[in-house]
């Protein structure tokens, strides 16, 4: 049976609104001006500590010496988060549940850090839906290096892999990694869609099981 990994940010859950809030409370710390949740979304995709450079560097404030600890202090911000202010997509939980009834196996993979990816599956009860999580922090390379995705595919016993993601980020992984790409069109990110390689893409995650079965039907 084919597995399917999923991205998590910006595919299954809009978490841009949280993790503004989240940079809000460490820029009014810092005596600095909030982001709006435009600017939020598009710092999204490559994990906290990218998230966190660019939040201050468009500040004027990313200083060397202190961002170790700035970071660290977002980081607990971050994990503090009730999980269920990550909004989940329309239809996402049905769909997971459907595709995992059909007897796929499903997994995550996140640049989100291992913590706050807890949380959220936690609040969301996912956390028994998906047979591998590799987050940002659970190798030493994040996507769109190709090995986090590698590694959920083993962990899942390296069936035929589809990989369901957002963003500029996530096709560069899925092709890296050699898994056909399914672009979930409403996520984040700085391109059109049909500027993004992809192999199929879709709107509404009520199209999706069926996608699936007519893409694993022609190879």
């Amino acid at each position: 049976m084919t597995s399917i990994i999923f991205d998590l940010d910006g595919t299954l859950v809009d978490s841009a609104v949280v993790l503004r809030d989240i940079g809000n409370t460490l820029l009014s710390e810092l005596g600095l001006r909030p982001m709006t949740t435009e600017e939020a979304r598009r710092y999204i995709g490559n994990g906290a500590k990218v998230f966190v450079e660019k939040m201050l560097c468009a500040r004027d404030a990313l200083d060397p010496e202190t961002f170790a600890g700035n970071f660290a202090r977002y980081s607990v911000l971050y994990a503090a988060a009730p999980g269920e202010t990550n909004i989940r997509f329309p239809h996402v939980d049905e769909t997971l549940r459907a595709l995992a009834a059909e007897g796929y196996r499903l997994a995550l993979c996140t640049n989100k850090p291992t913590a706050p990816t807890d949380v959220l599956l936690a609040a969301h009860e996912w956390a028994d839906l998906f047979g591998a999580v590799v987050c940002g922090d659970t190798l030493q390379v994040r996507k769109p290096h190709p090995e986090p995705l590698h590694e959920a595919a083993r962990q899942l016993g390296e069936p035929p892999v589809i990989y369901v993601g957002d963003s500029e980020v996530d096709a560069a992984a899925a092709d890296a990694a050699g898994y056909p790409f399914f672009l979930y069109t409403e996520g984040y990110r700085s391109e059109p869609p049909d500027t993004l390689a992809h192999d199929v893409a879709f709107a509404d995650f009520r199209e999706l099981p069926e996608k699936i079965r007519t893409f694993i039907s022609t190879r």
